[in-house]
């Protein structure tokens, strides 16, 4: 049973911040019951399996559909955010405001911007927007990224739960528990404060000053807590170029055979290394499950410096045929050109994979593939429990 008094973590499909910003001044001098009535007409407007309403194409739907106020507020929505704000998705950034009154009625029956609300769209990273991330957990999860990235969502998810477990009466199942992480992950990622690169997140140095800046004590866990988190993060940086050095210094058969070992973590079968000589620039085939089919994938290592060009990709989209293959991927140490990448998926053509240098350390970090993690335990007093031995002894 969670404490009313500790409850935390209750806005389901938690918004972007940028967007709450853009909704508050939107909907400030407006009639509360304009903004519930858009919502409420949007809700009904679910289309049938001949005529699907398109919710990507704001500019249609919104003249097409609706009228009076629901049409004015749902165009002031999309245009005065540049149309990056869709009128369709805002009831999560409507829940927050409410909940944590950043809106409130005035004497004329409109709504109005309240201290926090004036203070939230005036501050980023300023005191509203702390506070809703000490409460909605987002602080939490910062600490949980900074502790175990460059970590998968699955790398979290157990802590994520035991938060929930402890502070949130709303979300109680395992489909929620993963829900609430994703949302609110999109909100770090889109401030900046966290990093994805492939399925591996890692905070940034941003993140870390932030959340110096904002974080309770025990939250920070103390100095050395502190230091390790920015020596990680240093040392992330030094292993990805290192990596990258060794990448495209090592033998070039060496090469082919980790990539034949990055594909099957990947969970491809019968991946198998091309003889030397003859191979028609393809230096290794696999078998990859694509719903109930399985496809023969030709990939080609590179082991370039050189950025590369679109007649490697043309010469290896040539060469499927040779292995009964309907799809390829181009690995590569360095980049790609221009060219390549307007080619890779051309229309009528079979689709070329293009992973270069980063894309390839991504994968390899994220399936522990030349790397190894390891784990640091800090030491920090609990004060908990002495106040505990205490009451007991009394």
């Amino acid at each position: 049973m969670v404490d009313e008094t500790e409850q935390r973590v209750r806005i389901p499909w938690f918004p972007m911040y940028r967007e709450v910003r853009h909704l508050l001044q939107v909907w400030s001098g407006r009639p509360k019951k304009q903004i519930t009535g858009l919502q409420t007409t949007l809700g009904g407007l679910r289309g049938t399996p001949q005529k699907p309403v398109n919710w990507t194409d704001p500019d249609t739907w919104i003249l097409e559909r609706l009228s009076n106020d629901d049409q004015d507020l749902a165009w002031a929505i999309w245009t005065k955010s540049g149309k990056t704000v869709n009128p369709r998705y805002t009831h999560g950034s409507w829940h927050l405001s409410q909940k944590y009154e950043l809106l409130e009625d005035d004497t004329d029956g409109n709504l109005r911007l309240t201290r926090a609300g004036q203070n939230f769209i005036k501050h980023e990273r300023g005191e509203t927007e702390a506070f809703l991330d000490e409460q909605e957990g987002l602080a939490k999860l910062l600490t949980l990224v900074a502790n175990n990235g460059p970590t998968r969502v699955s790398g979290i998810l157990e802590e994520w739960t035991e938060h929930l477990k402890r502070y949130s009466s709303p979300f109680s199942s395992p489909s929620t528990f993963r829900n609430t992480l994703h949302w609110r992950l999109k909100n770090l990622l889109d401030r900046g404060l966290v990093d994805r690169k492939s399925a591996m997140y890692s905070v940034t140095d941003l993140g870390l000053a932030y959340f110096r800046q904002v974080g309770t004590e025990e939250a920070l866990g103390g100095d050395e807590k502190q230091e390790l988190w920015s020596l990680a993060k240093k040392q992330e940086t030094s292993v990805r170029e290192s990596l990258r050095d060794l990448l495209t210094n090592m033998d070039a058969f060496a090469f082919e055979h980790l990539v034949k070992r990055l594909l099957e973590e990947m969970g491809y079968q019968n991946v198998e290394v091309t003889p030397p000589s003859g191979d028609g620039g393809v230096d290794v085939v696999a078998d990859i499950e694509l719903g109930i089919t399985s496809v023969r994938e030709v990939v080609q290592a590179k082991r370039h410096r050189r950025t590369i060009q679109r007649k490697e990709l043309d010469a290896l989209r040539g060469s499927l045929h040779r292995f009964n293959a309907v799809r390829g991927t181009i690995i590569a140490t360095s980049q790609f050109a221009k060219g390549t990448k307007e080619a890779a998926f051309e229309s009528g053509a079979a689709p070329i994979t293009l992973i270069d240098g980063d894309k390839l350390i991504d994968l390899l970090i994220e399936h522990d593939i030349g790397v190894r993690k390891q784990t640091f335990k800090v030491l920090t007093i609990d004060h908990e429990a002495f106040t505990a031995a205490l009451v007991e002894e009394a």
